[in-house]
């Protein structure tokens, strides 16, 4: 293969090379198509394997051709394939999409519930059971309800009265 003209290379970097293609000096530039999310149809293929639920690798070889390939130089790739920021950007972003969604889902569930409550404990005509419990749960889910235990010692004692109290309660429970 022809080498570039430029010889003056950093320490450490190969000369760069021109690959010639139909007598031209022009890299292929013969790509998948990028999504919106920047990614190559394999990328997202890759992605979506992920979100799946598949490991790196088996998302790997879901996505890419790895037919010649050792179950070692499937794992580098893999790897090089979810270090790319962009991936892990759509990955990231495949998880909070269907986090949302579930989200959604519940809170609809806990409206439609609410619904029906308030539908059953605010019909008209004599109050029964139902009507009773369904008021009940929907204060519950207001906050209307709380229950608290407030415990107050008013007993008077002195600090070394306290002390000698706690003292013994404590080799009670073995502690002490």
């Amino acid at each position: 293969m022809p080498k570039d003209e430029n010889l003056s290379h950093e320490k450490g970097q190969a000369p760069s090379v021109v690959i010639q293609l139909n007598g031209n000096n022009k890299k292929s530039k013969h790509r998948t198509g990028i999504n919106k999310y920047g990614l190559t149809d394999k990328q997202e293929k890759f992605c979506q394997a992920v979100f799946e639920g598949n490991n790196f690798s088996d998302a790997y070889r879901a996505a890419y051709n790895t037919q010649n390939m050792n179950a070692a130089s499937i794992h580098r790739e893999a790897h090089a394939v979810t270090v790319n920021p962009k991936v892990t950007a759509r990955i990231d972003g495949l998880f909070h999409e269907k986090e949302k969604e579930q989200r959604m889902l519940r809170l609809s569930r806990s409206e439609k519930v609410i619904s029906r409550l308030e539908a059953i404990g605010l019909r008209d005509g004599e109050a029964d059971g139902t009507q009773v419990r369904a008021l009940e749960l929907l204060g519950k889910t207001m906050g209307l309800f709380i229950d608290k235990i407030e415990t107050e010692d008013k007993t008077e004692r002195s600090q070394e009265q306290l002390e000698k109290d706690i003292e013994q309660k404590l080799i009670a429970l073995g502690i002490k």
